[in-house]
């Protein structure tokens, strides 16, 4: 049997020492795991540090805060879904439990319904009317999860069968438990991590340390700007022999005259230099220190410090696109999935058996230019469908309502709206059958001349 010989891909020269492990530095470049970010450490980064919570909150913030319209025909029943959306703060649970997955690699979101027991799989079909009770956010320290099913034959193939909360050491069916995960990486780390995703701080440590340790170091640069130096004749001297405190007492003096008489006084052997420092290059290294934050926790600068975009002709415009695309895929992916569990336990408890849809605003917004030029393109538009007949006046107000362009323009008018135009349907309809009526008794009574002659 022939020896299993090991062996490396890559360029080596022998003169150069190009991949000699013995002369190339590369050669004993590796890689090791960065700082490992504990429950404690992202707890008083969110809480204590700005960078961090900044990178937590704004993209968050962002998904969650045009939110949603729900596409719901009725009023009545649309408001009643809004009122128990509000009742439960859905979008505020919703907004809690992403941050918390952010900070520490994972969170859950705990449906209570009252009367059925937690141990038990929520059968959504089941629930009764009015019987939701609570949406509870946990971080995931504060949940552990149970043994993981590996039968690849199962439904819940990667999932505990149950969740236990900690502390109560309560016990919740993993069908009542929506989790949130930050980031997964590899089965690997995750196993490593008990099943939950990595915390935001896992990447971006590095680059909020090295701001904080930039920040510092340049208020020490400026706290030491000018520095005064004497030079005092036989200074050692009087140090060895003690007199420490003739030598302190002479510069608080000195320092004293100075701040009086903006001058100094000193013996004619003494001397005196001030030492002026420069920060030309200051700005420029925070700036750049700050972009690699931006960039770690991938939102824009401009957005990330409130600031307009230096360069020429510079906007911003593409880094914001790229940043709104990337939140809309936040909301695609991560937040909808969540939503329609809740969502369906939502419509149950109401006792309504359709199945909520919805979509989410868009989160660019238009200037007052470009939002007119759009007003006039719709505006246009509703008037040739509503001339053709394509669409009725009370589905243009309805868009207006729904989008809040008017105060005046709500959900009562448009029902209003639509009452009038049924009645005038009727009005109508009502009226050509009487006039299809008269014609047709106008036409029985006059008879045919031409067919009653020959007969």
């Amino acid at each position: 049997m022939k020896k299993i010989k090991q062996t490396f891909d890559g360029f080596k020269n022998i003169i150069k020492g190009l991949g000699d492990p013995d002369k190339d530095p590369r050669m004993s470049t590796t890689f090791v795991r960065g700082k490992l970010i504990t429950q404690q450490i992202a707890n008083d980064l969110y809480v204590y540090n700005w960078i961090a919570a900044k990178g937590v909150n704004i993209p968050i913030d962002d998904a969650t805060r045009k939110w949603r319209s729900l596409l719901i025909k009725d009023p009545e029943e649309k408001k009643e879904v809004e009122d128990i959306m509000s009742k439960f703060d859905v979008k505020g649970k919703i907004n809690l439990a992403m941050k918390w997955a952010r900070v520490f690699g994972g969170s859950v979101i705990i449906v209570v319904i009252d009367g059925e027991d937690p141990e038990e799989p929520l059968d959504i079909e089941r629930i009764r009317p009015d019987s939701l009770k609570n949406f509870i956010v946990l971080d995931r320290y504060n949940i552990h999860p149970g043994p993981m099913d590996r039968n690849i034959l199962s439904d819940n193939y990667g999932s505990p069968e149950f969740y236990t909360v900690h502390r109560q050491g309560q016990k919740i069916h993993n069908s009542r438990v929506i989790k949130f995960d930050n980031e997964i990486t590899t089965l690997l780390e995750s196993e490593r991590n008990n099943f939950w995703g990595l915390s935001i701080f896992t990447k971006t440590w590095d680059a909020i340390a090295d701001a904080g340790t930039m920040t510092q170091g340049i208020a020490n640069l400026v706290t030491e700007a000018n520095v005064d130096v004497y030079k005092i004749k036989d200074l050692n001297t009087l140090v060895a022999q003690g007199k420490d405190s003739v030598v302190v007492n002479r510069l608080k003096l000195a320092h004293k005259m100075k701040s009086v008489i903006n001058g100094i006084a000193l013996d004619g052997e003494d001397d005196y230099d001030k030492k002026a420092s420069t920060f030309n290059t200051l700005p420029e290294i925070d700036d750049r220190q700050m972009q690699k934050v931006s960039g770690a926790f991938d939102i824009p600068l401009t957005r990330f410090l409130g600031i307009s975009p230096s360069g020429l002709n510079a906007t911003g415009d593409s880094d914001m696109k790229n940043y709104y695309d990337n939140v809309q895929s936040t909301q695609e992916n991560d937040i909808r999935p969540k939503l329609n569990i809740l969502d369906s336990v939502i419509m149950a408890s109401a006792g309504i058996k359709e199945t909520l849809e919805y979509d989410f605003y868009p989160l660019h917004q238009l200037s007052e230019t470009e939002q007119a030029e759009v007003d006039t393109k719709n505006k246009d538009r509703d008037i040739a469908y509503v001339d053709a007949g394509i669409i009725r006046e009370s589905d243009v107000l309805a868009n207006l309502a729904e989008n809040g362009t008017y105060v005046t323009i709500d959900e009562i008018r448009v029902e209003k709206e639509i009452e009038e135009e049924e009645l005038n349907l009727e009005f109508e309809e009502e009226k050509e059958e009487n006039e299809n009526g008269i014609t047709n008794q106008e036409s029985e009574g006059t008879g045919d001349p031409v067919s009653e002659g020959t007969e």
